[in-house]
């Protein structure tokens, strides 16, 4: 079994994801006006937006990364050693 398409398709998908929530981070620490806001009308959204969510997800992104790279490793290994010769 190779790696397949949609499962690329959805490690972009991901990534397009934690790109968008980390600009979200970045504009807020960056924007008083937002960051006051934020405090008065939704105070438990401020956790999520400080950043601390941006850098889980990019772990997350980081970690799954690396399992399909070992998946695709371990499934081109597997193929290569089921070939006959002659």
């Amino acid at each position: 079994m190779e790696l397949k398409r949609e499962h690329l398709f959805i490690y972009a998908e991901f990534g397009l994801i934690v790109l968008l929530v980390y600009g979200l981070s970045a504009e807020y620490r960056s924007n008083a006006y937002q960051q006051d806001w934020i405090s008065s009308n939704a105070p438990t959204l401020q956790y999520l937006v400080n950043g601390y969510l941006a850098a889980m997800l990019l772990g997350v992104l980081i970690g799954g990364g690396v399992l399909l790279a070992a998946d695709y490793w371990r499934n081109r290994n597997k193929k290569s050693s089921l070939r006959t010769v002659g």
